[in-house]
């Protein structure tokens, strides 16, 4: 019975020095929060089939662009009609999505655009990946990756990548691009 009880007693005393040094790991090993990094979410080019705004792709190859209005979105994109609205923020339909007028109250939009080559169904969702969105001594930056279509394609499409911030605390300073590594384009607000 001793023998149980001695078993028993350092079984416990084990199990309780490995969830202290457990929690303390997670303790001293976690890593402070950045507070640089802004959350965002990514809306998916496929998701809307509207035209995009035609600018001189030779001349500047990436189009950027900070979306805080309604009227910003209609400058950049001619959607197509969306049908009756809905309860939700975003109205969406078979062939576009469209923000409601109450949208922008709250969110604003980060847009970088190229013309590419058209990429096949494998390489789709591959094109523009975010990477990251910060907000460091009054600048905004979204860092993201842009993979060429190698798809073959004899005709080129506008592609884009759509992210939706928030609007509270990143409305002034300017924004950057940084795609590859590489700044394409700066906005000053």
């Amino acid at each position: 019975m001793n023998n149980i009880i001695k078993s028993t007693m350092t079984c416990s005393a084990l199990v309780a020095a490995g969830a202290m040094l457990s929690a303390c790991s997670m303790l001293f090993g976690k890593k402070a929060e950045d507070t640089t990094l802004v959350p965002f979410s990514t809306i998916s080019s496929s998701a809307y089939s509207g035209s995009l705004k035609n600018w001189d792709d030779k001349a500047q190859p990436v189009m950027c662009a900070l979306i805080r209005s309604q009227s910003q979105w209609s400058y950049w994109f001619q959607p197509a009609d969306s049908g009756t609205s809905t309860k939700h923020k975003i109205v969406r339909s078979q062939d576009a999505i469209t923000p409601k007028d109450d949208y922008f109250e709250t969110r604003q939009l980060l847009l970088a655009t190229r013309v590419i080559q058209a990429p096949d169904s494998a390489e789709r969702d591959q094109i523009f990946t975010a990477e990251k969105v910060t907000m460091s001594n009054g600048v905004l930056q979204l860092k993201y990756r842009f993979n060429q279509p190698l798809s073959g394609a004899t005709y080129k499409i506008k592609d884009f990548l759509l992210l939706e911030i928030p609007k509270d605390r990143y409305t002034t300073g300017p924004v950057q691009f940084i795609e590859n590594g590489h700044k394409v384009c700066e906005i000053g607000r």
